[in-house]
């Protein structure tokens, strides 16, 4: 790990401010954000309702009780992502702080360039006031349009899934 990347890293957010745009925080969440949604659980599996935008499949997510946003479901997506946008959030909210960063690595991207990006350990990432995954190693994006991914990172946890797509749900096998 080169020092200077995680200078780079921590003065970016010493950097930050309190406003983050077409995100919700845990008060939202509380409040009713996803009662809209009605959920399908036995003892084996959960079925969570997606969305649907421009051909991906979309997961309501609460990323270390703080955010609360859609993330693509991603299986050719090896971890998980973020954007410094959402890591820049969860940093001035104390949901993210020095003691998170594992370091960096190195990524290829959807374009077949390799990119350098900073590591954190994401406490808890809830999808869909469900399931829960702790300890989620997450890629951060320098870019702050970068989508967030929920791929084999969180997927792998889990003993099976798929989708419905008749009721268009995401069935998740518990056991």
């Amino acid at each position: 790990m080169k020092i200077s990347h995680l200078l780079l890293v921590l003065s970016v957010f010493a950097l930050l401010s309190c406003g983050h745009k077409n995100k919700f925080n845990i008060n939202d969440y509380i409040q009713g954000e996803t009662s809209d949604l009605e959920y399908s659980i036995s003892e084996n599996e959960v079925r969570i309702p997606y969305t649907k935008k421009n051909g991906v499949y979309m997961l309501k997510c609460l990323i270390n009780g703080t955010i609360l946003t859609d993330m693509i479901l991603d299986s050719g997506c090896s971890g998980a992502l973020i954007s410094i946008e959402e890591a820049k959030y969860l940093a001035a909210k104390g949901a993210l702080t020095a003691n998170d960063y594992l370091g960096q690595a190195q990524s290829q991207i959807a374009d077949g360039s390799i990119v350098e990006n900073a590591v954190f350990n994401i406490k808890s990432i809830v999808i869909a006031d469900q399931i829960e995954c702790t300890d989620v190693t997450v890629t951060v994006s320098s870019n702050s349009n970068a989508p967030l991914l929920l791929g084999n990172e969180v997927l792998a946890r889990l003993p099976q899934w798929g989708f419905d797509h008749q009721r268009e749900e995401i069935v998740f096998k518990l056991k």
